[in-house]
Formats: structure tokens, sequence, C-alpha cells
């Protein structure tokens, strides 16, 4: 099943990313980490496509799902050599926007994973020094329109949503409610 999400999301009949079904995958993921290795697999496979299209296509989803998962598939990425496949790519000078992606992507995860107290994913620091020894100029990150490169965790406990939801509900009938209101009353004012 991965394998063919990850193929719908990375078709080369898409003319961009269908953003839908890449959050869809990251919960999937969230939900059921084991599906990661084959994930993994599958996106690896795409990225290495001779179709630029399709390479910046799973670029995107590599990237949203490093940015909503957690570390069981990051492990699996770091595992399975997506760092390494992204320097290859690099140094076999791919398409402009291929390489500027990847560049970015590297960039941003070795900015994280540096400050890892754990070490846990070095292959992603590897790579950035990889393609950094190669002579390869990374280019600069704007600190204001770039995302950071993991979703910062809930500040809020889900079990608060939902009473907060419930009054957004009350208050949302009381709205509909006065705007009957409001429009009968109206209507009786041009009758009267």
């Amino acid at each position: 099943m991965p394998n063919l999400l990850v193929d719908r999301a990375t078709s080369d009949m898409l003319i961009g990313p269908d953003w839908a079904l890449n959050l869809e995958i990251c919960d999937i993921l969230n939900h059921n980490p084991g599906l990661a290795k084959d994930f993994v697999k599958g996106l690896k496979k795409r990225i290495r496509s001779k179709n630029s299209n399709v390479q910046l296509l799973a670029l995107t989803l590599l990237e949203t799902v490093v940015k909503n998962c957690g570390d069981i598939v990051h492990m699996h990425i770091a595992d399975k050599g997506i760092p390494h496949a992204m320097v290859k790519i690099v140094k076999k000078k791919p398409d402009f926007h291929v390489k500027e992606k990847i560049l970015g992507m590297i960039n941003s995860w070795q900015e994280a994973f540096v400050g890892d107290s754990h070490g846990r994913y070095p292959q992603f620091i590897i790579a950035y020094h990889d393609l950094l020894r190669a002579g390869v100029v990374f280019p600069k990150r704007h600190e204001r329109s770039t995302a950071p490169p993991f979703t910062p965790p809930q500040m809020k406990p889900r079990s608060t949503y939902s009473s907060s939801l419930k009054n957004c509900d009350k208050q949302s009938k009381m709205l509909e409610y006065d705007n009957k209101f409001q429009t009968l009353r109206y209507i009786f004012n041009i009758v009267l």
C-alpha cells in the first residue's frame, strides 16, 4: 500500500504536489509507523527517477514526511540511505530545480540534526559535509521565509480541543439563530 501511495503522490501526470495526499501519507505513517520501511523504499526509487518532475514531487513528499512524521520514519529515511542517494544525485549534475531542492533540504536537515543531542541520525550531517567537500555551494536560507525542518510539538493537549470546538459550535449556532431572527424581523417589518 505505501508504494501505491508514493506512486500516486509522485506521478508524472501531476503538475504540482498533491498536498492532500502527501498529508494523508503522513497521517498513515504516524498512525502505523511499521509501514515506514516500505514507504521509504518506494520513495527512494522515485527520487532516483530520470524524470525531474517525478524527482521534485518525491523530494516534496520526502520533505513533508520529515516535517510531519516522527523518529521511526526519520530512522528509516537515514538507514535506507536517502541522504546518500540525494548526494549522488547532486554530484551527477541534475536538473537545476532538483539540485536546489536537494541542497535546501540537506542544509535544513543538517541544521536540525546537528542540534540533536542524541546524535541519532549522522547520515544527514554526513551528507551535508560530503557536498561541502565536493565544493557544492548551498543556497542561503532566509530565516523568515523558511519553515522549520520539523513540525513543532503540539502546544495544547487534544482533550481541550473538544471543549473549544463545542464552544465554537454553540457560538456559530447562536449567530445562525440571530441571523434568522434578524431576517424574520426584517420581513415582519416590511409586511406591517
